[in-house]
């Protein structure tokens, strides 16, 4: 057993001196933090544009303020959403993110659609029981200072 202690002894220490250099080395590298996503600028492009094309039932109004236009949709909210997000969806514009403004009595939400280097911000709220108001405008996404085509 006394000839085994030694070797025993010696394999110990080589073992944990090792790993003592590993944790050593692995915790004074620090981690690789990612770069912060830049916020996406865009450009307005109110009046330059032709209007949407979106389902039959809606009253138009050229909108002011910052909206390209505005109205109203003989729907519920739900249904008026479902129908905007189809006709968008079928015209080629991508879902990006939505935006819950309120979720009870009176709910409203922003949705951001993209297509060729536009984005959509179409924002709905809940007038009425069977009436929907809708406002939408578009800008040109600027990528890094370059404005895309």
């Amino acid at each position: 057993m006394k000839r085994l202690t030694l070797p025993l002894l010696v394999f110990f220490l080589i073992v944990l001196s090792g790993t003592g250099v590993l944790l050593l080395k692995h915790h004074g590298t620090p981690p690789s933090v990612p770069p912060r996503p830049q916020p996406r600028r865009t450009e307005p492009l109110k009046g330059t544009l032709p209007p949407l094309q979106l389902p039959e039932e809606k009253r138009n109004a050229s909108a002011a303020d910052s909206w390209e236009f505005e109205g109203e949709i003989a729907a519920n909210f739900v249904s008026a959403r479902a129908k905007f997000v189809a006709a968008l969806l079928h015209q080629g514009w991508r879902p990006d993110k939505q935006i819950t403004l309120g979720e009870h009595w009176s709910p409203r939400v922003l949705l951001t659609l993209q297509k060729d280097g536009l984005e959509l911000v179409l924002m709905l709220w809940k007038i009425d029981a069977g009436l929907t108001g809708f406002a939408y405008r578009r800008e040109k996404i600027i990528t890094s200072g370059v404005m895309t085509p």
